[in-house]
């Protein structure tokens, strides 16, 4: 691993770059992995990012110790061993879409244990899961068997407040970058059958959509 240099921020990694209006395309056989320096301790957690794809994906996020994990799958949440299940998703009063592409958050905090999933625009009810648990250092976040286009993914090792939620999921860039992950400055490597292109909802009008 070397030093480089984008943007007047240092990186060490293979890949370092500003990926914003880009996308990873990933096939089969192919998988991308963002790695983390930073060595926060985590009393909360958010983790957001925009995908298109045909199928249910995976989101886990491993720690320097290596027994420490997150991991969202489809709708059910795991935090090193324990699970709890989110069903069903209410409506925001507003939301802007960029079809096809779906936005999705995850956010939880250590002091109440509190967990909850945002999926376009609907979000689930509040559970809870490993309250007083605490992490340390990011590793990595890795899409093994993620098929489809990603872009935007974004870490925090804070719960975001629903303001910076809503700019996220609406798509106003005015939302606080990621501090342990960042999409405009992010460590990657990939390998397989993996492309790196301009993100095509760019090419697409918002759709505002009103619920009562």
């Amino acid at each position: 691993r070397y030093l480089k240099k984008m943007n007047n921020v240092c990186c060490f990694s293979s890949f370092c770059a500003d990926l914003q209006g880009m996308m990873f395309s990933v096939m089969n056989g192919g998988n991308v992995r963002f790695h983390s320096d930073n060595p926060s301790n985590f009393t909360g957690l958010t983790v957001c990012l925009r995908v298109l794809t045909e199928q249910t994906f995976s989101i886990q996020l491993n720690f320097i110790n290596q027994t420490h994990f997150v991991r969202l799958d489809n709708n059910i949440l795991y935090v090193n061993g324990r699970s709890v299940s989110f069903y069903p998703f209410f409506m925001v009063p507003v939301y802007q879409e960029h079809w096809p592409w779906k936005n999705r958050c995850l956010t939880w905090e250590s002091s109440t244990g509190m967990a909850q999933l945002w999926s376009d625009g609907k979000m689930s009810v509040r559970k809870g899961i490993a309250r007083g648990q605490v992490f340390s250092s990011l590793d990595e976040l890795p899409f093994y068997d993620f098929r489809g286009q990603l872009s935007d993914v974004h870490v925090w090792d804070r719960v975001l407040n629903s303001n910076d939620l809503n700019w996220f999921l609406s798509y106003n860039y005015n939302f606080p970058s990621g501090n342990i992950l960042d999409w405009k400055r992010i460590e990657y490597s990939t390998s397989g059958y993996t492309v790196l292109d301009s993100a095509s909802f760019l090419l697409f009008q918002p759709i505002f959509i009103f619920f009562a």
